[in-house]
């Protein structure tokens, strides 16, 4: 089966249908509780890239900039500690 709603083929995986490719992110939780494993550990994908979209204005508000700090920080350690590109549940 094949689809383009990560929420479908999540359903399919947890409902037993094959091996799911799909973001580590939807499935984390999944993983810790034992209702999916993870497969072909050795195979990797390509990083995905994630975009901070916000209004264009002369000058970027602080929440704003302080914001799109933490995501960067929080997502540089988070492939830093993972092999990047692992996601097959």
């Amino acid at each position: 089966m094949s689809t383009n709603d990560g929420e479908i083929a999540l359903e399919w995986g947890l409902a037993g249908h094959g091996i799911l490719l799909c973001s580590e992110w939807d499935v984390t939780q999944y993983l810790r509780s034992g209702r999916l494993s993870q497969v072909l550990k050795e195979w990797t994908l390509p990083s995905s890239e994630i975009f901070a979209v916000y209004p264009e204005r002369l000058s970027l508000w602080a929440k704003v900039r302080a914001f799109i700090d933490f995501l960067d920080n929080r997502f540089s350690a988070q492939r830093d500690k993972s092999n990047e590109g692992k996601c097959i549940w």
